[in-house]
């Protein structure tokens, strides 16, 4: 299938995300995610288990933010209307990258 058939779908950026003990939370932004975690988990403060942030793809995959940024950056996914400087070189994703994933009150 070549990159310019219409059945090829790119993939993206679709949800900001937290991993805690194997299992996935999605939101829209990070704290989406924290919160879903929590109502699954309210006794996670007092585990030793990680609680990993980065995103899902729209293929359902869980990605870190330094691989999130090259999905985000190749879909063109990313706001460069986005008023804060980034090293394109050597970033990681933050939700506030991607306009679709940018909470309401930041504009």
């Amino acid at each position: 299938m070549s990159l310019e058939s219409p059945e090829f779908t790119r993939e993206k950026i679709a949800a900001s995300a937290v991993r805690f003990r194997d299992e996935v939370y999605t939101g829209k932004t990070h704290m989406d995610a924290i919160i879903e975690m929590e109502e699954n988990n309210p006794d996670w403060h007092d585990s030793n288990d990680s609680v990993e942030d980065g995103f899902v793809t729209s293929t359902g995959r869980y990605v870190e933010r330094d691989e999130a940024w090259e999905i985000a950056k190749k879909s063109g996914q990313l706001d460069h209307h986005e008023p804060r400087k980034r090293n394109m070189e050597d970033e990681a994703l933050d939700a506030h990258d991607i306009q679709e994933l940018r909470p309401k009150h930041i504009k």
